[in-house]
């Protein structure tokens, strides 16, 4: 066995070579956005009960109590304690853009986005954070990105052009566009900002200070949109439903799947994680198709295949 690094959260062992260690980075990066993928089926059942603000509070919320929860009985193993766990001592800056950006800014963003659109619209906007995560590599992390990678985010974009538009129709407008291309800039700006936080923070550190940093910012208007109007969270969170939902969000689609994307960080490019991401709306589509039972037209099969297609190819091994 190896020593686990207190900043990598990883073994670091000279029998994991960076070829292993760029592998585990991919299959993160997949699990955490199939993850995301299954996400939108049960946000969809909490919306009919609550409002989205309340919702991501709570969500917020739960994460954080089982991240203390997680970090406290680390604790208590002493000795045995199967990871490190220190904010002392480490710079702010990093870690706090890192929170900013993801999720209080990208949420805040897609949601008024999504308000101010159509969610097909929005869908097709969203889709563009692989050319912008090529930017982000070529611009600031000076990485060298190929040709194919180029091709398949761009294909990868008319995949989800596809599942968005053969879903229903597409409107949008100007504000609302504006707040999508926040959320573009900010779901790209995220594994830049990780890569820069895990010098100092590993995984688990990264993700306690950005679900810390969103709680916060989310509860608030939560608790006066609550006490303006109780009856219906009273409701919805006296249902198991409900919170069986919500651990879904919080512990699985917050906790597992962003510790997931910030390990993938440290080994995988922008551009492959970006260009990976678009896999969650093949999830979604779906999961919406076997569990709500939704329709599915020929155009998003069409779609759905082309991402695939792409993300396989753009993401085969190439740095």
């Amino acid at each position: 066995m190896g020593k686990i690094c207190p900043y990598c959260f990883r073994l670091e062992s000279k029998g994991i070579t960076m070829n292993n260690k760029r592998t585990l980075g991919m299959l993160a990066v997949i699990i955490g956005d199939t993850i995301f993928g299954f996400s939108f089926l049960f946000s969809k059942v909490i919306l009919s009960m609550v409002s989205p603000s309340v919702m991501i509070a709570i969500r917020f919320l739960v994460a954080f109590l089982v991240l203390n929860l997680i970090v406290l009985v680390n604790k208590l193993l002493g000795e045995r304690a199967l990871f490190t766990f220190s904010l002392k001592g480490k710079p702010l800056k990093p870690i706090l853009l890192l929170a900013i950006c993801q999720p209080c800014v990208y949420f805040i963003a897609e949601s008024y986005g999504i308000k101010f659109t159509s969610s097909s619209f929005a869908g097709i906007i969203i889709a563009l954070i692989p050319i912008t995560g090529i930017l982000m590599d070529v611009i600031i992390l000076k990485t060298k990105v190929l040709k194919k990678q180029i091709a398949c985010a761009i294909l990868s974009v008319l995949g989800v052009a596809l599942t968005t538009i053969g879903a229903s129709d597409v409107s949008s407008s100007v504000i609302g566009l504006m707040f999508l291309i926040v959320a573009v800039l900010s779901g790209s700006f995220f594994y830049v900002l990780s890569k820069d936080a895990g010098k100092y923070y590993n995984p688990l550190e990264r993700t306690y200070v950005m679900f810390t940093v969103g709680m916060i910012v989310y509860m608030v208007p939560a608790i006066f949109e609550t006490i303006k109007a109780p009856a219906p969270v009273v409701v919805a969170v006296s249902t198991p439903v409900f919170w069986g939902c919500i651990l879904y969000l919080a512990v699985i689609s917050s906790v597992v799947a962003f510790m997931l994307l910030n390990f993938a960080s440290n080994h995988v490019s922008v551009t492959s994680a970006t260009l990976i991401a678009n896999l969650t709306t093949v999830i979604s589509i779906f999961a919406g198709v076997v569990f709500l039972k939704e329709s599915f037209t020929w155009m998003q099969i069409v779609g759905a295949v082309i991402i695939l297609l792409s993300v396989t190819y753009g993401s085969l091994r190439t740095e």
